[in-house]
């Protein structure tokens, strides 16, 4: 290994150290005076606040290791770039109504579908969908949390540690892991599955890698991490929220399927691949 892979690996190590230790710690205080428990506000603040620790991470590590800001993709030019912006708000609506499709088509009879598209409410439908988009608008500073570290920092360390598809696949990992504490909390996948809370762990792995693949390519595409922060905070806000308004229209849907890790498989999974096919799309065309 030459000496620039042993400082980039250095510089690696050092800044997981910083990105997983504070919410460890924080998750580990929380459990102890409130359990394993998600519907309570401390857990909402637990989650606010490992958001924001990738880009801590990132700054300090900077700092700690003297290595400076230059090429940090904090910045954006928006002429040009406006497409991905697009992108980054409808993609994960796209992949979150694919996702309950798929999950209708498996977990439910083949004539949910009719009730489906009979009691639709496209007026309801684009009302909340306005909303919730102008709300994860707002809240795109917890997006930018850790995508100024995950696709800021970590994923082009490691792409000069290997090659760039392993790249995608290690960092996923890693992100996935990350989500240990709120995996164990029931985040997610709930409790009540096989093998858990490893089960949940791994399939949040899956979908971190291709989820991942397609916020790098973002970031890549823009040479900055604000349209995969607005992709991000856009996913975890619209992908329940779409889904319950295309599923609520029939009546086999309630509750108990949300809570079922089934449920969740299929839906992450299929998003999982259409983020897949999306990557090796921009792929192509960055190629071209």
């Amino acid at each position: 290994m030459t000496n620039e892979k042993k400082l980039v690996l250095k510089r690696t190590l050092i800044y997981l150290l910083f990105a997983f230790i504070p919410p460890f710690i924080a998750a580990f205080i929380y459990v102890g005076f409130f359990g394993w428990a998600v519907d309570n506000l401390y857990y909402q603040v637990l989650t606010a606040f490992s958001m924001l620790c990738p880009a801590i991470a990132n700054i300090l590590t900077r700092i700690v290791t003297k290595e400076g800001f230059e090429n940090c993709l904090f910045k954006m030019k928006i002429k040009g770039n406006i497409r991905y912006i697009v992108l980054a708000f409808l993609m994960p609506v796209v992949y979150s109504t694919i996702s309950a499709f798929a999950a209708a088509l498996f977990l439910m009879p083949s004539d949910a579908f009719g009730e489906i598209f009979k009691n639709f409410d496209f007026k309801e439908f684009s009302s909340m969908l306005i909303y919730v988009l102008s709300v994860s608008a707002l809240l795109s500073l917890f997006g930018f949390g850790e995508e100024f570290g995950w696709r800021g920092y970590l994923t082009p360390k490691l792409e000069k540690l290997m090659p760039f598809p392993v790249a995608i696949i290690v960092s996923g990992i890693i992100w996935g892991l990350w989500h240990t504490p709120v995996i164990a909390c029931g985040h997610n996948f709930g409790k009540d599955y096989f093998m858990y809370p490893y089960m949940g762990m791994i399939l949040m792995c899956i979908f971190c890698i291709f989820i991942g693949f397609y916020f790098t390519m973002l970031t890549k595409a823009t040479n900055s991490v604000i349209p995969a922060s607005i992709a991000h905070i856009v996913n975890n806000n619209v992908f329940t929220v779409v889904m319950l308004l295309w599923l609520s229209g029939t009546t086999y849907f309630n509750e108990d399927i949300m809570s079922d890790i089934n449920y969740s498989m299929i839906s992450m999974l299929s998003a999982a691949v259409i983020c897949l096919i999306t990557g090796i799309v921009m792929v192509l065309v960055r190629k071209k």
